[in-house]
Formats: structure tokens, sequence, C-alpha cells
């Protein structure tokens, strides 16, 4: 793989076992980076697991749109979509967080019937620096130790209102948690407006 990449072309050819952050500023472009990724695994026969925060319904509907035949995937048991519950109000998010993410992402799989493919979507609210430390307590807890061991492929997402200046400004909170992040991932994908972005290995 090229040291950068184009993200449609980088989500079809990563290698198993990677964990990607998505940082993106339309959500149109996002959906369809991670459709495509989810897509691919799936015409490979690989079990797929998609956690947004929305309607599984209206999930179902955004895959028909984007030509992926979710009923189906899921009959075979190959596509598995599960709703996060509203977090807002627990005074302890991390731990909650932990707690409702294991109950979908972790605990319906053992060592033979794991997910190939894993995209979470953000559930954390990151406007104030309290906020941003209990997602990077999350991160470093939850995220880089339990489910590492799923060995699959995985995304987690997280918009950001302007990409370039966020991460040109390293004093700025914002700036500092995307270089905190950026240390716990493999990969890394800047979705900007539709069709400029960069995606490339981390490590």
């Amino acid at each position: 793989m090229d040291l950068f990449d184009q993200p449609l072309k980088f989500v079809k050819r990563i290698r198993r076992g990677k964990h990607i952050v998505l940082f993106y500023e339309e959500t149109e472009y996002a959906r369809i980076i991670l459709f495509e990724f989810l897509k691919s695994g799936l015409l490979n026969n690989e079990r797929c697991v998609y956690i947004p925060g929305k309607n599984i319904k209206a999930v179902e509907r955004e895959m028909s749109d984007a030509g992926i035949n979710a009923e189906e995937f899921m009959k075979n048991e190959l596509l598995f979509v599960h709703q996060v519950p509203n977090l807002a109000g627990y005074s302890n998010i991390t731990q909650i967080a932990s707690e409702k993410l294991s109950q979908f992402a972790l605990h319906p799989w053992n060592k033979n019937a794991r997910p190939d493919r894993l995209v979470l979507l953000c559930i954390f609210k990151i406007n104030t620096q309290e906020q941003i430390r209990s997602n990077l307590e999350w991160e470093r807890q939850f995220r880089a130790k339990d489910l590492k061991h799923l060995q699959g492929t995985m995304i987690c997402t997280y918009p950001v209102s302007n990409i370039i200046p966020t991460i040109s400004d390293s004093e700025g909170d914002y700036g500092k948690w995307i270089s905190d992040l950026l240390e716990l991932y493999d990969c890394v994908i800047f979705a900007r407006k539709f069709w400029r972005g960069v995606a490339f290995l981390l490590d």
C-alpha cells in the first residue's frame, strides 16, 4: 500500500486487524467511506458489525441506497447492526459507554465467531475539555484494550468541523486531542469535503 491513499481505495485494501480512526467534516462523505468498508467485507463473506447512533431501520434504508442488501446479509448472519442507547445524562460516561458497547461489540462473540469488520460511530460529545478527557479515557481503557482482542479490522469515527486548521493548531485542545488519538490507532483517514480526503498507515 502506498504511503498516502484515497479513502475509498484505502478501506478496500486495508489489512486485517488494523484499527482506523476516521475524522470527517461531512456526514454523508463519512457514510460513503464506511459503507464501502462494510461492502468490501460482506462481498468477501466477512462478518461485519455496524454500531450507529440511530434507528436500525434508518440504517437499513441508507445501506440499501448505497447498494448493500442489508436484509439479506443480516439473514445470512454476515451483517449485524446494533443501536447504542442514548448515553446523555450519565455522570460516568466512560464506564457507561464501556458497558453499553461491551454488550453489543463483545458479548455476542467468541473466538470462533468474531466480527471481521467493526464500525463504531462516535458516541461522545467532545465540546469541552472534560468531554475530551472522558473520550481519551474511554479510548485508552476500553477501545484500545478490550476491542483489540477481536482481531478484526475496525473503524471509529469522529466529526471535526474544520480538519486542516484543527490539526495545524498543535497547542489547541482539539489539535492535542487528535494527536493523542493518533498514538492509539494503526491508521487514520481525514475526510474533508466530498472526495477530498487522505488515508495512511500510522505504524
